[in-house]
């Protein structure tokens, strides 16, 4: 099966693909940023115990989780548009029976 594609819907895609990564970048460097804060404050005012880690464990599973939707797994619509088109191209053959 040949995939066509108009150049509005390839431009829609990239549009989306570098929207997807730009939205992890401002929120790796938001994480980096409160974590940092998070290590001082901890580090200032008890120095004892480090607190910070955990939430930066427990929010860096969702940078990762972010990063894999952005940069690894970019193609994720592209399950919905293929599923799509073979139920299009499904009901094409039975319309014509």
């Amino acid at each position: 099966m040949t995939e066509n594609f108009s150049h509005e819907d390839q431009m829609e895609q990239a549009r989306k693909r570098v929207q997807a990564k730009l939205g992890f970048l401002k929120h790796f460097l938001i994480y980096i940023v409160v974590i940092a804060f998070l290590a001082v404050v901890n580090n200032l005012t008890y120095g004892g115990y480090q607190w910070w880690p955990w939430p930066a464990l427990g929010w860096g599973i969702g940078v990762v989780a972010n990063f894999l939707s952005a940069w690894v797994f970019v193609g994720g619509g592209r399950l919905e548009e293929t599923l799509m088109r073979q139920e299009m191209d499904r009901m094409d053959r039975t319309d014509r029976r």
